[in-house]
């Protein structure tokens, strides 16, 4: 994909922030199409370069970080985000009070699992306080920590969504892209698995007890995601 087509996607997404929610939805979609089908044409170009024996792309290791109350609520985004583009391993790293996650994969992937994640971030943060303005007479009365765990499960079913979505788009993606696109995509898998049983690691793993009314709301919200650009923030 043209250096042309990456600053498309930059501003759509730009666009997508600051606009109507119908127009947004639609840009975002328009720009998560072109994310899934700019790894798929890395993934390809990539394989070519290897069966003539050139230099692979990198596999690489990033660090994300996510703070606030609710950081590991947030972290499972960038987990969702990952494994619904399929081509980077997450895994999980505590720096308390900090709540981290490493990305391995090739280094194009990486960018594109940071990029979502960032966006995703904001999204569900938005999505949660006006679910929880709309919803908390529903908690009144109860003491905050299940208060907390009703915000907690609605960003963890968020993310859910969202990684849902990412995959139908993914999957879609790899049917129009032809015969041997997923053995293109799997042998690139392949070679990050490879590099992660090099580590000692903590595989990311789906957290359990989730308020079940509260992560159904936001898996529907996070289905629904626009994906927008943006920074990592602390939901407060």
């Amino acid at each position: 994909m043209t250096e042309a087509k990456l600053d498309l996607i930059a501003k759509l997404l730009a666009k997508a922030e600051s606009t109507t929610p119908e127009e947004a939805e639609a840009l975002t979609e328009h720009a998560e199409r072109l994310i899934v089908k700019y790894g798929i044409e890395q993934a390809q170009i990539d394989e070519k370069r290897g069966l003539l024996g050139q230099t692979r792309e990198q596999i690489v290791t990033e660090r994300m970080l996510f703070r606030g109350v609710y950081a590991k609520d947030l972290r499972e985004i960038g987990i969702g985000v990952a494994y619904g583009l399929g081509a980077v391993r997450p895994i999980l790293a505590e720096y308390p009070p900090i709540a981290g996650l490493l990305l391995v994969g090739h280094s194009s992937d990486v960018t594109q699992v940071q990029t979502l994640t960032a966006s995703l971030q904001v999204q569900a943060t938005v999505a949660m306080r006006a679910w929880w303005i709309a919803h908390r007479d529903l908690y009144a009365g109860h003491r905050e920590g299940v208060r907390r765990r009703a915000r907690s499960g609605f960003l963890r079913g968020f993310a859910a969504g969202a990684m849902n979505r990412i995959e139908q788009s993914r999957r879609a993606a790899v049917e129009e892209s032809g015969s041997g696109t997923e053995l293109v995509l799997t042998s690139r898998r392949s070679r990050v698995d490879e590099a992660v049983d090099e580590m000692a690691t903590t595989h990311a793993r789906r957290r359990r007890g989730a308020d079940p009314g509260s992560f159904a709301h936001g898996h529907r919200s996070g289905l629904e995601a626009q994906t927008g650009g943006g920074t990592a923030v602390s939901a407060r």
